[in-house]
């Protein structure tokens, strides 16, 4: 529900999920009751229940340190609709063992890796996992690519074994793959991968103070080179394979990093442009995760593997969301009926102000169809919106393409009531 559209629509659309949301979100009814607001009756009402996107990081690292799981049940089960305190958790004895307890019980938890920091996990249920799935189907068959198994499918990779990759992962096979596709990567499974990342993140951490051993960062080092190797075995297969099948559609559900070191290899392999000229189409999930590409990564990745931009799903979203922005032609994201728009001043207080048709400010979001949560959520985002149409022909407000985050921007990305979200979740974990 964009902007633009119905006004009293979407402000009834926000109250009927408030009043069914605060019984069952636990954080959500101390929130309203904080504010004292028991309806929706503005667009402004919303914006002190959004949700920043630390709030799902908000649990002490001490509870994953010294293995309170029980204590973990009771932080996310503060931030979601479905109870989750009754999950069983004698036996766990990392991350990747809560995840699978949870995920056994229905809470179908979506993880961050946490590279840069503290990890977040939002629980999610079989219909937000369903809504997104239904949905990337939705993107790709507006584009122009209904599900016709008439492709090679290549999952790039890397390979996480998360459940929500593996389930995409699976989808886009399933409904595209072509009975005699190139082979799947036959390597070794991952094995713990939140295990894994919190490992990096504590080794990164103790190599920069000095306190790392040399016996553990030569096991954790060669832990890295072998996960690396892995991936460069899986990317020369794919190279292989459509080196021997050139002219054949391939279909690659990739993220750029993996994408243009594959180029890297086909070049390598004796490739050049025209090479492979197949009409292929690609889906993108996820940013450079901190890798350094060349300024033009895009086009030359474009142009070896002959993808063309109406063969490119491209699409602003993020975890919080069950649903996708699509990109058009024209270059700029496009906002589903279901997903309300706020564009928020920098420190997530209030609506920031349209000037000349325009709204620069932090993205925010509602979506309607999230389950597992309550669909508000405010991001580290700094986009621009156009309220006057959009160059490809559609009306109503789009999202310009240059979406900054703002702790890349040298800003201090710090939302104001985060830390009063914040003491919220603690309190339900204390009592």
């Amino acid at each position: 529900m964009s902007l633009t559209r119905n006004k009293n629509d979407v402000i009834s659309a926000l109250d009927a999920r408030f009043q069914e949301r605060r019984h069952q979100v636990p954080v959500l009814r101390q929130r309203a009751e904080a504010e004292g607001i028991t309806e929706i009756r503005s667009r402004e009402d919303m914006v002190p229940l959004l949700f920043p996107h630390t709030t799902y990081k908000s649990y002490p690292e001490s509870l994953i340190a010294k293995g309170r799981w029980s204590s973990m049940n009771r932080w996310i089960d503060s931030v979601s609709t479905h109870r989750v305190t009754d999950v069983d958790v004698s036996g766990v004895t990392d991350v990747d063992e809560w995840i699978e307890a949870l995920e056994a019980a229905g809470h179908l938890v979506s993880s961050s890796s946490g590279t840069s920091g503290k990890g977040s996990f939002l629980n999610k249920s079989v219909r937000d996992r369903e809504a997104n799935m239904q949905n990337m189907i939705d993107g790709l068959t507006e584009l122009g690519m209904p599900p016709e198994r008439r492709w090679h499918v290549i999952p790039v990779g890397p390979d996480t074994g998360q459940s929500a990759h593996v389930a995409m992962r699976d989808l886009i096979i399933d409904n595209y793959r072509r009975p005699d596709g190139i082979p799947l990567f036959e390597g070794n499974p991952p094995v713990g991968h939140h295990r894994y990342m919190a490992r990096l993140q504590a080794m990164r951490r103790a190599m920069a103070d000095g306190t790392a051993a040399p016996d553990e960062v030569s096991a954790f080092e060669a832990e890295a080179q072998g996960r690396a190797a892995e991936q460069e075995r899986r990317l020369h297969h794919w190279a292989d394979h459509i080196l021997a099948r050139p002219t054949e559609p391939i279909f690659f559900n990739a993220q750029f990093t993996q994408l243009f070191r594959l180029v890297e290899i086909l070049r390598e392999k004796g490739a050049r442009e025209g090479t492979i000229s197949g009409g292929n189409a690609l889906t993108v999930g996820g940013g450079l995760k901190g890798s350094t590409l060349p300024a033009d990564y895009q086009e030359q990745i474009f142009a070896m593997l002959d993808i063309a931009p109406e063969r490119f799903f491209h699409y602003y979203s993020m975890q919080e969301l069950n649903l996708r922005m699509p990109r058009c032609l024209g270059g700029r994201y496009h906002v589903p009926d279901e997903i309300v728009l706020f564009v928020l001043d920098k420190d997530g207080e209030k609506l920031a102000d349209v000037v000349d048709g325009r709204i620069e400010g932090r993205a925010a979001f509602f979506d309607l169809t999230v389950d597992g949560r309550w669909g508000g959520t405010i991001s580290g985002d700094r986009i621009v919106v156009e309220l006057d149409g959009c160059p490809c022909g559609r009306s109503g407000e789009t999202i310009l393409p240059d979406i900054a985050r703002y702790s890349d921007l040298g800003n201090d990305d710090k939302i104001t009531c985060a830390g009063t979200m914040d003491a919220y979740v603690r309190g339900f974990i204390e009592e």
